[in-house]
């Protein structure tokens, strides 16, 4: 399946993580993958190799707990478990 077949099955609300030979390409919102991006222009014709749906389980204070940073520090939590935050990522491998 290609890159471009996948992304018109999932929804543009969805978080996408993009891996192609171990290195990040894209991570946010589908949506901001595929509108008038210059990295979806290049790789929407490369073939999906493998897809995960892949849990982030983080700390909000990560920074001054010196623990590992999150896909995306910047953005606020999703979703608090008192001190914890989750983010759920559509990772595909390319």
């Amino acid at each position: 399946m290609k890159l471009c077949e996948f992304t018109e099955i999932i929804e543009n609300s969805d978080e996408v993580r993009i891996i192609k030979d171990g290195k990040d390409l894209f991570i946010g919102w589908l949506a901001m993958l595929t509108m008038h991006n210059a990295v979806y222009a290049d790789i929407r014709e490369d073939t999906v190799k493998k897809f995960r749906a892949v849990p982030e389980l983080k700390h909000r204070r990560w920074r001054e707990l010196n623990l590992q940073r999150p896909l995306q520090p910047d953005e606020t939590p999703d979703y608090s478990f008192s001190d914890l935050q989750m983010k759920l990522y559509y990772t595909i491998y390319i």
